[in-house]
């Protein structure tokens, strides 16, 4: 997908169901509502793919567009 085919009328649902999905897996640990920082529609975030994961105790993080 290029940046000139970016489904960006999507945005506003795609965001809500992310918001909404992170607090049902979060719901067990908190109830706390996430802070949410939307960005220009067709910003870096929405084509990028953001992935958390730990090894032991550490906690890592990566954003990338592949």
């Amino acid at each position: 997908m290029t940046p000139e085919h970016l489904p960006t009328e999507q945005y506003e649902a795609q965001l809500a169901e992310k918001v909404v999905r992170l607090q049902s897996m979060m719901a067990p640990f908190s109830d706390l509502v996430p802070e949410v920082f939307r960005s220009p529609v067709s910003h870096y975030r929405m084509r990028a793919e953001f992935r958390i994961w730990h090894d032991g105790d550490d906690l890592y993080h990566i954003i990338f567009d592949q």
